[in-house]
């Protein structure tokens, strides 16, 4: 099977509980055989265009009315608060190539930007290492770049066992799209089809190994590069429409303490 994908309902471990997160959310999860980090980068990048070019074509009306919506609500805001006009901001990933850079270039930019050095970050950035989140994942969309950014190269001890290693040791090959107004809108990575590394992985981050045998045999016998991700339906959603709050895009919200159906 050379092009899978699935969408689906995915739970969070994690007990998140902003306006962007959801206990229970769905996600479309392309996986491609005989693809590495930079053909997946692609394919999230011409996907994420394909649909919002399909949104502009054949849904103009409903996206001018929700732009009208957005736009009244905003009014009693400062113009420095106000958000960028949503069928701006639609064109604004259409008219742009996506920037793309390391982590390690991104922490450069964020450790040395003014916003860091006058403290007004709420999770300062410190070091190399560090786990980056949304706000600083929207500094570099909106402010340093003003454009959608994807973030390759991250520190091996931030993300899972399965994602492929890179020569240096220290990072793995991964990948974050990044938007305006959203932060993170797919996350993905080569997967590491070396049985060895995988094991050697699995026992580093004390995962029991007897619950991944299923996994580790998809390696056992043999396999070939390859690479996917998931781009979470509830954000597309989110971003697509200018809603602010997640739970306004889904039929059943399921939020931490919260599961009525």
């Amino acid at each position: 099977m050379s092009k899978v994908y699935t969408f689906g309902p995915t739970f969070r471990a994690e007990n998140s509980n902003t306006s962007r997160h959801l206990a229970e959310f769905w996600m479309i999860e392309p996986e491609v055989a005989f693809a590495d980090i930079n053909d997946n980068m692609d394919l999230a990048e011409d996907m994420l265009k394909y649909l919002v070019q399909y949104a502009l074509d054949n849904c103009a009306d409903d996206l001018e009315f929700l732009q009208q919506r957005q736009q009244a609500e905003e009014k009693q805001k400062p113009e420095s608060e106000r958000s960028m006009p949503l069928l701006e901001k639609l064109k604004f990933i259409l008219d742009n190539k996506f920037e793309r850079i390391t982590y390690t270039q991104a922490i450069d930019i964020l450790k040395n930007s003014n916003h860091n050095k006058k403290k007004k970050f709420e999770y300062p950035i410190e070091a190399w290492g560090a786990d980056m989140q949304s706000e600083h994942e929207r500094y570099l969309v909106e402010k340093h770049f003003k454009k959608p950014v994807i973030i390759t190269d991250y520190p091996k001890d931030i993300k899972a066992f399965y994602m492929k290693q890179n020569d240096d040791g220290n990072t793995v090959a991964a990948m974050d799209v990044l938007f305006p107004q959203i932060g993170e809108i797919i996350g993905g990575s080569q997967r590491e089809e070396n049985l060895d590394k995988l094991i050697t992985r699995i026992r580093e981050m004390h995962i029991p190994e007897e619950t991944m045998w299923w996994y580790v045999d998809t390696r056992k016998f043999g396999t070939v590069p390859h690479a996917g991700f998931g781009l979470g339906f509830e954000r597309l959603m989110l971003f697509v429409t200018g809603m602010t709050n997640i739970r306004d895009v889904i039929p059943f919200p399921r939020y931490p303490k919260n599961a009525e159906f």
